[in-house]
């Protein structure tokens, strides 16, 4: 069943008297439970359309539903991750989680049993009364998971979510957001650059043209959840792997 449905969605910035069109008229159909991973050359407006969809950014035209709603803004039915550390540092890792239950107005037995729940889903239990700067980078991400899972949204947003991670903890953390989206039966929309790191997450691989950006394929990944890491070393991955790397040269050097 499709819930997030972008129709012709572009978007051009005007600033100074010049304008950039960063997104070219844009379709995708996101189905529950797909985890989508979005591939493209640096600028061609990934983060752009998942603002767009996070409802922090209004495209110039087109439309954006989710659940057959319009999109017009931000809203608890959308949870966001960015690659930046974005916890309020002074609250602790428990209160970061509960920050948007208490904006609902949930009662605070409530708001603790949620924040429990998944500060332990993210491997954080223990570290409940920590401030994010006692936190290493992975942790503070497991707490803006946490954060963001714990307003139960309709759907998560990640904005390379691990690109400032150490290699081994980037890749601990693919595995745990994984095992969490196994788990609660969430829907993903993902912007990476590592293909990779796309390949071994998502259901399905977008790959995005160089500015200005538009969906030039949409690939399906044909490994079985749940996967291991050992799967990059398997053939099919290695296949895919070329074709998208060679989707992803092509853009960049522009070349056929």
């Amino acid at each position: 069943m499709t819930i997030l449905q972008i129709s012709q969605v572009s978007k051009t910035f005007a600033s100074q008297g010049h304008s950039t069109q960063a997104l070219l008229a844009t379709d995708l159909s996101v189905a529950e439970n797909d985890f989508i991973t979005i591939l493209g050359p640096s600028g061609c407006g990934k983060s752009t359309l998942l603002r767009m969809v996070a409802g922090l950014d209004t495209p110039t035209s087109g439309t954006i539903t989710l659940d057959g709603r319009a999109v017009s803004g931000p809203g608890a039915d959308r949870g966001m991750v960015f690659q930046s550390y974005t916890l309020f540092p002074w609250l602790t890792v428990e209160q970061n989680v509960c920050f948007g239950l208490r904006e609902k107005k949930m009662p605070l037995a409530e708001q603790r049993d949620i924040a429990a729940h998944f500060i332990g889903k993210v491997g954080l239990k223990g570290f409940e009364q920590h401030f994010p700067k006692q936190l290493s980078g992975g942790m503070q991400q497991r707490t803006a998971l946490a954060r963001a899972l714990a307003n139960n949204p309709r759907i998560l947003l990640m904005d390379e979510p691990f690109g400032a991670l150490d290699h081994q903890t980037r890749e601990m953390m693919q595995e745990l957001l994984q095992d969490i989206w196994e788990a609660e039966r969430k829907t993903v929309l993902f912007v990476t650059h590592d293909i990779d790191e796309a390949i071994f997450m998502g259901n399905r691989v977008v790959v995005m043209s160089a500015r200005p950006g538009r969906i030039k394929c949409d690939w399906p990944v044909a490994l079985s959840y749940p996967r291991h890491y050992s799967v990059k070393t398997t053939p099919p991955f290695a296949e895919l792997k070329a074709r998208l790397t060679e989707e992803i040269r092509i853009e960049v050097m522009g070349v056929h």
